[in-house]
């Protein structure tokens, strides 16, 4: 159940008027989401799900305790109160307890849309019946999976804070292999609005790339020019943006620690094509006013030119250093050209396009060295074009180096990582001297 911004608003003040706390601070979230799943080999799942849950904190001085409960009757209101004001009575001391925000002002954001949230299943499985036909006319097997989901939130603070929103989700992967077992090829997006998902178009990508006729040649590793499409570049960016806080590096333990002490700000470490930016209301990458500690969620300016222009910064941690508190936002655009893949594929007289990667781990915190694992979909490209598929590598490589060594920039739009969390507006890009250390035979 979606509940209204007055709903929220009558509970969460509920919660308030039952605190006997200094300061008490109120989470009100919930989500419903349907998904169809289909495997041209057997199976398939219609699912639905939903859930409401209340958080609170109490604080007394510089202690604070919290509870939570799923079930938000009065008389579960008021237990969640209670033991929320025992578990801060028994705690410790903590310098970094900040009181309850006041009154914000919260943006409009874009990551809403009604069709998306009224969707039915029917209207789903329309989504996957592209992409079944499309297989089954290339002879190659298909495992597709379509997800329509809607959120909201509320945040009340005995200050005065009242914040709500609503955001909805719409994502449609595609996985496809040959019969032979021996290659296969994806495409997948997350997008806000379901108008914005041409299903037609991402069947064809992924059912094109796993109907190669040449079976995959080995490479020697090295280093080679890459074109990283854009599921690849957001998981590149997602574990860089993770990095991205101001208290690390004045204490310096990131890679934008400065040797001698404080940060990189306003350094120039990307190359000048970089530019990266969150907006609620982006409408490539739109997502929530509401930030995880309560503050709104306003645009901003990460990279610039290549020159890092802003840090996240927590309320404490601004406190304490006289800075701006800037909240990590979970949504992040990285801008772009009006070129396309294939446009991209046009420029490179020998590389290898990357389609997927995998089993992505963090070698190297203070160099964000990364290694995984490319998939479903890497080739050769010789003289602006495909050529032929070839066996998968590991890679290790850092997000620094791959910002730095770009060649060329595509067109930014929705994408899916795999493994990391967020909203994501990136373009394909065109990289030179990626590593690629070793071969990794399975498909």
């Amino acid at each position: 159940m979606i509940r209204t911004r007055a709903d929220a608003e009558d509970l969460t003040r509920r919660v308030i008027a039952l605190s006997k706390a200094e300061g008490c601070v109120v989470w009100l979230e919930g989500y419903q989401t349907r998904n169809l799943r289909f495997a041209s080999r057997g199976g398939g799942s219609n699912g639905a799900s939903g859930s409401a849950r209340l958080s609170i904190t109490s604080i007394y001085g510089q202690k604070q305790g919290r509870a939570s409960s799923d079930l938000l009757d009065t008389a579960s209101l008021k237990d969640a109160v209670e033991r929320s004001e025992a578990a801060a009575h028994a705690s410790l001391d903590n310098d970094e307890v900040m009181p309850p925000l006041g009154p914000q002002v919260y943006p409009a954001n874009a990551a809403y849309s009604a069709k998306t949230a009224k969707l039915s299943a029917n209207e789903l499985a329309d989504l996957l019946r592209e992409g079944v036909r499309q297989a089954s006319q290339a002879d190659v097997d298909l495992a597709t999976y379509a997800q329509a989901s809607g959120s909201w939130r509320a945040y009340a603070t005995s200050a005065g804070a009242f914040g709500y929103d609503q955001t909805t989700s719409a994502r449609l992967t595609l996985s496809a292999r040959n019969r032979r077992g021996t290659w296969s090829g994806w495409a997948g997006i997350d997008h806000h609005d379901i108008s914005g998902i041409d299903a037609a178009a991402l069947a064809h990508t992924a059912i094109d790339k796993a109907s190669a006729k040449l079976e995959p040649t080995s490479l020697e590793p090295g280093k080679y020019v890459v074109l990283l499409e854009p599921s690849v570049v957001a998981e590149f960016l997602g574990n860089m943006m993770g990095h991205f806080g101001a208290r690390a590096a004045d204490e310096g333990h990131s890679f934008l620690a400065r040797k001698g002490g404080g940060n990189r700000l306003n350094e120039h470490l990307f190359d000048e094509r970089i530019t990266m930016t969150s907006d609620p209301a982006d409408p490539i990458a739109p997502g929530t006013a509401l930030s995880n500690d309560g503050l709104p969620n306003r645009p901003v300016t990460w990279i610039e030119a290549g020159v890092v222009k802003t840090l996240m910064r927590g309320r404490y941690w601004a406190q304490k250093s006289g800075m701006d508190a800037v909240p990590d936002p979970g949504f992040f655009t990285l801008h772009g050209t009006n070129s396309t893949v294939a446009e991209l594929i046009r420029e490179v007289k020998r590389g290898i396009l990357v389609t997927r990667i995998w089993y992505v781990r963090m070698v190297d915190p203070r160099s964000l060295l990364l290694t995984g694992l490319t998939r479903d979909g890497t080739f050769l490209i010789e003289d602006g074009a495909i050529s032929r598929p070839i066996v998968n590598f590991r890679f290790n490589e850092s997000p620094l180096a791959v910002l730095k060594n770009v060649l060329a920039i595509g067109q930014s739009q929705p994408a899916h990582p795999t493994e990391v969390r967020g909203i994501f507006g990136v373009p394909p890009l065109l990289v030179k001297d990626f590593t690629f250390s070793s071969l990794s035979p399975a498909v």
